[in-house]
């Protein structure tokens, strides 16, 4: 049996309501030589079920037999079962664009790159009332200064398509335990530090509805987002919009800190040697600063999932 191209893993806990939505965009996808590794965190929802049930051989699963509580484990587990020429990642939480991993092979290739980071659309929270007055927020996510990798700007997995030589290089993921960053921009920040050749898409191929800060996520079985986005994710006209939305919005963050954050400056003066000593020494330069927030390593990840487990208040019924 021919090997595919592309290896797509998908790391997933107890969401098999959005979950569906990202593993049906892959499939949509308008480049179909891929295999899907849905790796589950000792999921104990109806994950195996819906997986399954798309009845496609491109398709497996396998559920760890005790609960990791983070991405990086799952992920490890993936990585060791890659069979193509690039590994891209796919959050549960995320959809692709149709035309994203056909992109994504061309311009790997022209580039010759390792490893290749594609800005996507982050979607803010939103309430039902946003949505049908298209007043809800988006704005660009992973785009990086000049074509140039920064360790300040956060690039999840969903964002990444790479060369299956590049995990044998750098290892595996960190555990969130050991860290103060993430483990995803760890091993980014990891991946930079050794060299590897570097490209950034100028091409949007994800759309990013990060569930970790939507208080009350994990408690619910159903994410009117996720239904929502996902039905028109195939409408250009729709694509075009969401652009328009970010673009707006990221004109008015950089004004914003441009000419009312005036202190900006001189706080780029006095850490950046810092931050370059930190670099130096392997160390990613965020460490201080999550230290002195979160005082402890994972600490911004379990601030997280302390978010998203908290159900939420029903606004009508507190009034009340």
């Amino acid at each position: 049996m021919k090997s595919p191209l592309i290896s797509i893993i998908v790391a997933t806990y107890n969401s098999s309501h959005v979950l569906r939505y990202a593993m049906q965009s892959v499939l949509d996808s308008d480049y179909q030589n891929w295999e899907m590794i849905v790796i589950g965190d000792c999921c104990t929802d109806d994950t195996e079920e819906m997986v399954l049930g798309f009845n496609d051989p491109r398709i497996s699963f396998s559920n760890l037999q005790q609960n990791s509580g983070q991405q990086a484990k799952p992920t490890n587990v993936a990585l060791g079962k890659v069979k193509g020429e690039y590994i891209a990642f796919l959050n549960q939480d995320d959809f692709y664009f149709k035309d994203h991993l056909s992109k994504c092979v061309v311009e790997i290739m022209q580039s010759q790159a390792e490893f290749m980071i594609v800005p996507g659309i982050k979607i803010s929270p939103s309430t039902p009332q946003d949505l049908e007055n298209n007043s809800f927020a988006a704005e660009m996510y992973a785009v990086h200064p000049h074509g140039k990798f920064s360790p300040y700007i956060e690039s999840i997995a969903s964002t990444w398509f790479i060369h299956h030589s590049v995990p044998k290089k750098i290892g595996n993921w960190k555990m969130e335990k050991d860290l103060y960053v993430t483990p995803s921009q760890e091993w980014l920040f990891r991946a930079h530090s050794k060299g590897i050749a570097f490209h950034f898409s100028r091409q949007v191929g994800v759309i990013i509805i990060h569930s970790a800060v939507r208080k009350g996520f994990y408690t619910e079985n159903s994410s009117f987002e996720h239904d929502y986005f996902f039905t028109r994710i195939h409408d250009l006209a729709f694509k075009l919009r969401l652009l328009e939305k970010a673009a707006v919005k990221s004109s008015s963050d950089y004004n914003h800190q441009v000419f009312k954050t005036r202190n900006n400056p001189i706080r780029r003066m006095i850490a950046t040697p810092f931050h370059r000593i930190m670099k130096s020494f392997g160390l990613h330069p965020l460490n201080f600063y999550l230290y002195m927030k979160w005082k402890k390593k994972g600490g911004y990840i379990a601030h997280l999932k302390s978010n998203a487990e908290q159900p939420k208040v029903d606004k009508d019924n507190q009034k009340s």
